[in-house]
Parts: structure tokens; sequence; C-alpha cells
């Protein structure tokens, strides 16, 4: 008979791995840069075990909602019976009032709210440059970090971009309307008000968005598979795991805002002008505006003596 090894003992040999590939220093090259491609040994195994963790508590959650189910015969009892919970987790994840104290968070959520006051147009595809811009304008050390990932046997490929602010050693990530990462058809209301928990601005460390993540996975799962719903790769655990926690290159070159250009382009009062560019004397081409004569005494138009030299 084989013998089983235990679990901790994985952790262990990860974790000493771990510690020699934390000791490799990161390099940077210029305004952008990738982490170290050495693949973290500790958050593979810790991720393999947490998958055979997660589908057993599954299998477990499924039982128990099942056996509600005909002891009461109430579907919604039986799916919400843990909703409480999930959404007190939640809430201590995602809010910071003055009792969760991190005060660098809760300044941090001051200056970027303060910073979507200017922010109209929040669809646009360089909507996160531009606040990243706006942010490193209000002295943080914002970064725009691109994730991109190949597909697996869990996952399709695809790429993600998402802010970043490194502030006294800490690394916290920005994301804005972030529950509109978890939106799903059909929800359930058990997981629509989960939805509604999430505030308009997040900002957390990479382990309070895993646990997140984590948390969200499960209950779209859950609903989807509730409604009879196949569960679509860009919606599973390992699709969202990539965006935030794979492998990204973090770029701090700013967007050039065009407030200045706009204002001098439409704005007649401005006397601001682009830099590099001679202003030009205004050329009428409406040749009836400014009527000249002819050597014969014949008035023409602009363009009609240029076209008689």
């Amino acid at each position: 008979m084989a013998r089983v090894v235990p679990i901790k003992y994985f952790k262990r040999v990860a974790a000493a791995f771990d510690n020699v590939a934390k000791a490799r220093i990161c390099e940077s090259s210029g305004s952008e840069y990738s982490p170290a491609s050495l693949t973290d040994l500790s958050g593979l195994v810790n991720s393999f075990l947490e998958r055979g963790e997660d589908e057993e508590e599954e299998e477990i959650s499924i039982s128990n909602e099942k056996l509600e189910e005909i002891n009461c015969g109430n579907v919604v009892t039986s799916y919400c019976f843990d909703e409480l919970e999930i959404k007190e987790n939640l809430r201590n994840l995602l809010n910071c009032d003055e009792n969760c104290g991190d005060d660098l968070k809760r300044d941090i959520i001051g200056v970027v709210e303060n910073v979507l006051l200017d922010e109209n147009d929040r669809s646009s595809p360089e909507f996160k440059r531009r606040l990243m811009t706006r942010l490193h304008e209000r002295g943080l050390d914002a970064g725009l970090c691109k994730s991109k990932w190949e597909k697996t046997s869990n996952s399709t490929s695809g790429s993600y971009e998402y802010i970043d602010i490194i502030v006294a050693g800490n690394r916290y990530i920005i994301e804005v309307l972030l529950a509109g990462e978890f939106e799903i058809a059909r929800a359930t209301p058990c997981y629509a008000s989960l939805l509604e928990i999430f505030p308009q601005v997040f900002v957390g460390k990479v382990e309070e968005l895993k646990q997140v993540v984590k948390i969200m996975s499960r209950a779209m799962k859950k609903s989807m598979k509730k409604m009879d719903i196949y569960v679509p790769p860009w919606r599973r655990l390992a699709y969202m795991q990539a965006k935030w926690f794979g492998s990204y290159k973090r770029t701090t070159n700013e967007f050039k805002l065009k407030e200045n250009y706009q204002k001098s382009t439409f704005d007649s009062s401005s006397k601001k002008r682009a830099v590099g560019f001679e202003p030009m004397q205004a050329i009428s081409f409406y040749c009836r505006e400014n009527i000249i004569s002819s050597n014969s005494g014949i008035k023409m138009g602009n363009l009609a003596a240029a076209l008689n030299g």
C-alpha cells in the first residue's frame, strides 16, 4: 500500500522554495517592468490544495442543500442558509469605515473618489490610464498593471488591466465598479444581494482581493447551477484569479491629458496653443465672402482670382 504523505509536508517544502524565490531581485527596466518569471511553487501547491478543499466543501454544501430541500421543501431557504455569514465576510473585506483599522486604505479611497469627480467617460479604453495619471498628479505611486495569460485546461486565454498603488511598502489594488467583474445572467436573489455590497471604489491588498474572488466565484457557481446555467470559462475561478494574481507588467507612463488641447481648440478665448506648432493665418474658403475687382472691372471671388492668376 502506498504511503500517504501529509499535506503539511508539501506546504513546508513549498514554503522553502518560495523563500528562495523571494530572495531573487526583480529588476526594473525604466517605467515598465515585469515581475520575476520564476514560478511560485508555494502558490502552485497551495492553489492545488485549495482546489481540492473547495471541491470537497462544495460537495458537502450541495449535499446539505439537498437535505434541507427534502426536509423543508423550501428552495430559497436551502440556498441562502449561509447568506448572512457570506455577506458579513464580504462587508469586512470590501468596506473600510472608521473601524477598519487601515488609515492608508481610507486615505487612498478618499483620493480616488475625489479624482473620479472630474472623470465623466468611465467606459473609455483609456479610463484606467487617465485615472492612474491623475493619481500620479496627487503624489501617489500609482501604476497601470497589464496581465496576460495563455489558455489552460481550466481557463481560456485573456488579458486585463488594473491600477495599483504602492504606499509604505504595501501594494493596494484599485478597482472602480468591481462588482461588474462578477455580474452574471439570471442571478438568483441571493447572489444579486451580494453584488449590492460592493462599493463604487474598491481599494484592497492582494490577499484581501483573493478572498473576495474566492467567495464570489463560489457564490457565482452556486447561483448559475441553481438556475441551470452553464458556467462560462471567463466566469470560472482560474480565469478570475488570472486577472489580478498572475504575471503582469507595470507601467507608470502617464496619459497625456487633453484638457489644454480641447480648451485651445474649442474655447476661442483661450490664448494657449500646442507647443511646436506655429499659428496659421485663417483662410476663408467661402468664395463669395471676400469680393475683389479684376483688371477688367469684373468682380470675382478669391478662388476665381487665384485661378485667373
